[in-house]
């Protein structure tokens, strides 16, 4: 093979390995079928929190949201545990796995300094850098870190920041049912013949590189095979929750996977736009639980679930809310220790009416990634105390 024909088979397997799903990987298949899975759901656009995790003894609550507050006898009461503080009526899937502590509320999270940009504050959430100085992701970072090179799965169009590191960057799968690769028949002659030809020294690796990443697409069929053992609603979010209970329940290896859901920038018409949405993910975070318990690897997976802030305390003249800066947080699964990880909001101390951030989201990512068997200190270069998640 002379120098031009190893460049374009290089970058042949690179483009490949880019395009295959992470969970394909011989190395990730054999290694990583028993370890912890983190699943991490992004909410674009600003999650309200109030709303969400509400007040609802809270005269003040009900006197700056005349119009968009959510009505006593409507909220699920978190009992002695919560407070004085209840969950949105839309979250009632979660509530059994509340009252058996698999799920952690953790509100006024945020880092200092706040932003209330949606784009620069999602792009410190993604790079763990509130002073904007790192390009690559908290879990791009963790990825450079790793022997497997598709070791991570990104469920949607574009791998994030998140998770894109200096070396590598996710693979990013729209769906499992249409992934696929197509070469011009051209191009697919000479694959079969190049990969048929045995070599010596790197470009030997080469080409088993290639021979891996064929049969990794041929694996894809028998992926196609497994089926989900609950129902998840028709949207798009729910359909990403559902193959990634199939990737898993497929013993497919990756040990992260990272997903969104768009559409919380309520500025107007809050309250249908967030229960809706609100129902998106509550059923969909339910039937996955269902999905993992019948396969058995309920224990092995903590899904984190975050928006880039929360949003101001009054409301306003459309019936919505604006940018604010502390937000919630919430983390669930089997093998974690649910509850609430903060207190009551105080409606009397705000910032240019937000709620302040009481939690750094990075002492969140160091439980997350604990979780996983990383190092915190070295993915996020600073000594971030783990949240007692795990």
């Amino acid at each position: 093979m002379n120098r031009r024909d190893f460049i374009q088979k290089s970058l042949l397997t690179l483009a490949l390995g880019q395009g295959a799903p992470s969970l394909l990987s011989k190395t990730a298949l054999a290694a990583q079928s028993k370890d912890k899975i983190l699943v991490v759901v992004n909410l674009f656009g600003g999650n309200d929190q109030l709303n969400t995790l509400i007040p609802y003894r809270n005269e003040l609550y009900y006197r700056l949201r005349p119009n968009i507050a959510i009505r006593r006898e409507e909220v699920l009461d978190l009992g002695a545990n919560g407070e004085r503080l209840g969950l949105h009526p839309a979250l009632r899937p979660l509530m059994q796995m509340w009252n058996n502590g698999e799920l952690a509320v953790i509100p006024q999270v945020g880092y200092p300094n706040p932003n209330r940009s949606h784009f620069i504050s999602t792009s410190i959430w993604h790079t763990a850098d509130p002073s904007r100085r790192l390009e690559t992701g908290w879990l791009g970072r963790w990825g450079d870190l790793q022997d497997d090179p598709f070791c991570d799965t990104f469920l949607g169009g574009a791998t994030p920041q998140a998770q894109t590191g200096e070396r590598r960057s996710a693979p990013a799968i729209s769906s499992i049912d249409t992934f696929s690769i197509r070469l011009p028949r051209p191009f697919e002659e000479a694959f079969e013949r190049e990969a048929q030809r045995v070599r010596s020294g790197t470009a030997e690796e080469v080409r088993q590189a290639m021979l891996s990443l064929r049969g990794a697409l041929d694996r894809v069929g028998q992926l196609r095979q497994v089926r989900n053992q609950a129902q998840y609603p028709d949207n798009a979010f729910g359909r990403s929750m559902a193959d990634i209970a199939r990737m898993i329940a497929g013993g497919l290896g990756s040990s992260v996977y990272y997903t969104t859901l768009g559409g919380w920038d309520t500025h107007a018409g809050q309250p249908p736009r967030q229960a809706e949405l609100l129902g998106y993910v509550a059923q969909a975070l339910a039937a996955f639980r269902a999905d993992l318990k019948a396969i058995g690897r309920d224990k092995d997976v903590m899904v984190l679930v975050f928006s880039e802030f929360g949003r101001q305390v009054a409301e306003n003249a459309s019936f919505g809310t604006d940018h604010g800066e502390g937000g919630l947080m919430l983390v669930l699964g089997g093998g974690i220790r649910g509850g609430l990880y903060g207190s009551e909001p105080n409606l009397e101390d705000l910032e240019l009416n937000a709620l302040k951030y009481q939690t750094d989201f990075r002492n969140v990512y160091a439980a997350a990634l604990q979780w996983i068997a990383a190092n915190p200190q070295q993915v996020l270069g600073g000594d971030f105390q783990p949240l007692r998640l795990i």
